[in-house]
C-alpha cells in the first residue's frame, strides 16, 4: 500500500520536476537545484535499513495531523498548477511529504527522514523580486570591492554602477557575478557535509557560519582575477577566463571546507 503512495506521488510531481529541469532553474541562475533531489535520495537510501527497523519495531500512528498537512500541500499545488506558479507548486512537495510520512509510520521514522524533506527546499525556484533584492547588493558590493583592491594596486580601473572599466576594457557585473551561485550552492553542499559527518553543535556551527565567507571571498577573487586578465590579455582570453574561473574557484571553496573540516577534527569539536 505504501509503495502505492509514493508511486501516486512521483506521478503527480513528474510534470512539476520536468518543467524545472527543462530550464526554469537555468532562466534563474539556480543552477545547484539540479542536485538537490538526488542528494536527498541519497540521504534516504543510506538510511533505508535504520527506516526498515524503526517500521518494524513501532506501528504507524496514522495521525490525523499528517492527513490535515497532506490535504493542506496537495490544495497548494492545485493552486500553484492551475495559477503556473511553478514556485507554490513546487513548495507543496514539503508538506505533503511531511504530511504522508507523519500519517504512514510512526515518529521515529518522521524524525529520520526530517533532513532530507527540508533538504528539498532547495529546490523551490525562489521568485524573481527575492533573487534581485539579493543579487543586487552582492553585485554592487563586489564591484565597489573590485575596485578599492585594484586602485590600491595601482591599476587604471574605474566604476559607474556596476561597469567596471579597466583602461578601455568594459566588464559589467551581471547576475552571475553576483556570488549567489556560488553561495547557495556552498550552502547546500555544506548542509549535506554536516549531516553526514554527525559533528557536535559546535562544530556545525561552525561550519555552517565559514560557508558565506567561503564563498564571497572565491567570488571577489574570482572578479579580480577576471578584470587582470582583461588588463593583460584582452577580451577575448578573459571571457574564456570568465567560464572556466568559476569551476577554479568553486574547487577552492570546496578545499576551505574541507581544510576548515580537518581543524575540527584535530581540536576535536
Amino acid at each position: 500500500m505504501h509503495y502505492i503512495v509514493w508511486a501516486l506521488l512521483t506521478i503527480l510531481y513528474s510534470p512539476v520536476l520536468y518543467k524545472l529541469y527543462r530550464g526554469r532553474w537555468h532562466k534563474i541562475d539556480y543552477t545547484h537545484a539540479y542536485f538537490i533531489l538526488p542528494v536527498s535520495l541519497l540521504l534516504v537510501w543510506q538510511k533505508r535499513h535504520t527506516l526498515k527497523a524503526l517500521i518494524l519495531k513501532r506501528p504507524p500512528h496514522h495521525n490525523i495531523s499528517g492527513l490535515l498537512l497532506t490535504i493542506s500541500g496537495a490544495l497548494m499545488f492545485i493552486f500553484g498548477w492551475r495559477q503556473d506558479y511553478l514556485f507554490i507548486s513546487t513548495l507543496s512537495l514539503i508538506p505533503i511529504l511531511f504530511g504522508i510520512t507523519i500519517y504512514l509510520y510512526n515518529d521515529a521514522v518522521v524524525k529520520t527522514l526530517s533532513f532530507p524533506i527540508l533538504y528539498l527546499l532547495l529546490l523551490v525556484p525562489p521568485p524573481l523580486g527575492v533573487l534581485d533584492s539579493i543579487t543586487l547588493p552582492l553585485r554592487y558590493g563586489v564591484s565597489v570591492l573590485t575596485e578599492v583592491i585594484l586602485k590600491t594596486l595601482n591599476y587604471p580601473i574605474n566604476r559607474e554602477g556596476l561597469l567596471l572599466m579597466v583602461e578601455e576594457k568594459e566588464i559589467y557585473m551581471g547576475a552571475p557575478c553576483s556570488g549567489f551561485r556560488s553561495l547557495i550552492t556552498m550552502f547546500s553542499l555544506g548542509l549535506a557535509y554536516v549531516y553526514i559527518t554527525k559533528r557536535t553543535a559546535k562544530g556545525i556551527i561552525i561550519l555552517l557560519s565559514s560557508i558565506i565567507p567561503l564563498a564571497l571571498l572565491g567570488n571577489l577573487i574570482r572578479v579580480v582575477s577576471t578584470c587582470l586578465v582583461a588588463f593583460y590579455f584582452g577580451d577575448a582570453v578573459r571571457t574564456k577566463f570568465h567560464d572556466l574561473s568559476g569551476y577554479a574557484i568553486f574547487a577552492v571553496l570546496i578545499l576551505g571546507l574541507m581544510g576548515i573540516d580537518s581543524l575540527l577534527d584535530k581540536c576535536k569539536i
